[in-house]
């Protein structure tokens, strides 16, 4: 069975490679300020930096750093539908949020401290990439991410885990190579 999924892999890159162009300029990079809004507070400064690799002119795979309240690092896949600068993305990776807070431990009495939490965050959005003058080089990216992050509290008082989803909007600027 291993052996035929594989097979069935490897045939669908092949094939996938052969029936779309191949873009002249496979890999990019980027950088992204936007607003946060939703969660704890109305609004956030957010930023991302981003490493994208186009492995034809519809699919292309990348990783990503952004940090609003909480920082994130992961992998993400974009689907270009119309081969042109409308991408759908969807992403998976690790959460830390800073924020702190404390509670009271009823079985002690004692009031315990707590920093931050860890979650994993599941991210969807969408977004143009436009090129600046010909194809490669500088382009800017606008774009919406929907992250939801499932986190988990030390504090026992709190639900665990906890679910979050909130809206990042981005103006991004990079440049492909």
């Amino acid at each position: 069975m291993k052996k035929i999924l594989f097979l069935f892999f490897c045939g669908f890159i092949l094939c996938n490679t052969i029936l779309y162009a191949q873009p002249a300029q496979r890999h990019s990079v980027s950088a992204s300020p936007g607003l946060r809004l939703g969660g704890s507070s109305f609004a956030w400064i957010a930023a991302e930096l981003r490493y994208e690799y186009m492995f034809n002119s519809s699919f292309s795979a990348g990783a990503y750093f952004y940090y609003e309240d909480s920082f994130g690092i992961g992998i993400t896949g974009r689907w270009y539908p119309f081969s042109k600068s409308f991408f759908l993305e969807l992403g998976t990776g690790y959460n830390r949020n800073f924020s702190t807070g404390g509670y009271l431990d009823e079985d002690t009495g004692q009031w315990v401290n707590y920093r931050g939490t860890n979650g994993f965050d599941l991210i969807y959005g969408f977004g143009w990439k436009i090129n600046i003058g010909k194809p490669g080089g500088l382009f800017i990216t606008p774009n919406v991410k929907l992250p939801t992050i499932f986190s988990w509290h030390d504090n026992p008082n709190r639900d665990n885990p906890f679910i979050s989803t909130i809206f990042i909007g981005y103006f991004g600027v990079g440049y492909a190579f």
